[in-house]
């Protein structure tokens, strides 16, 4: 069995899973970066500004929601189709 002794308070689960979180985040964006390798990968300008465009979008929705607590769950990335 798992010695389990965190904080299960809400400022302690808060950190806990932060963490977790954060960290997660953190590789997801790292992951994201190795798309700019030329060697491996092929891709337009615009598609690079779009990439970076919906993760600083997604920046700005986190600072909104930790300023006025607010959740949007409808959040996805796509292409934007061009013709």
């Amino acid at each position: 069995m798992k010695n389990d002794n965190r904080d299960r308070s809400p400022a302690g689960r808060f950190i806990y899973l932060a963490e977790k979180r954060v960290g997660k985040a953190i590789t997801a964006i790292e992951s994201v970066e190795k798309l700019s390798n030329r060697k491996n990968y092929t891709y337009t300008q615009e598609q690079s500004s779009q990439i970076i465009a919906a993760l600083e979008n997604s920046v700005r929705q986190l600072q909104l929601s930790f300023e006025n607590n607010n959740q949007d769950d409808s959040r996805k990335f796509e292409f934007s189709k061009t013709t």
